[in-house]
């Protein structure tokens, strides 16, 4: 199944609200805290998931962004 530009936007919004430092806010709220973030995010990557009809991986997602980016310097 295809992937529509604004869910692979999606996606890379999460994968990057999953790095360690924007999940824990660069040190500013608890573990706890992280975790429910954590989970709260997982949450929306399954339902993001359920929308494409598939797994997506956050590798995959980086992918996609790597070869935007080189798609973009290849047009100009």
């Amino acid at each position: 199944m295809c992937v529509s530009q604004e869910q692979r936007n999606k996606f890379l919004g999460l994968c990057s609200e999953l790095s360690p430092e924007n999940l824990c806010c660069d040190g500013e709220i608890s573990m706890t805290q992280a975790r429910a973030r954590e989970r709260q995010i997982k949450r929306e990557w399954r339902q993001l998931e359920e929308e494409v009809g598939r797994k997506v991986t956050q590798d995959e997602v980086w992918d996609w962004e790597l070869e935007n980016r080189k798609t973009e310097t290849w047009r100009r």
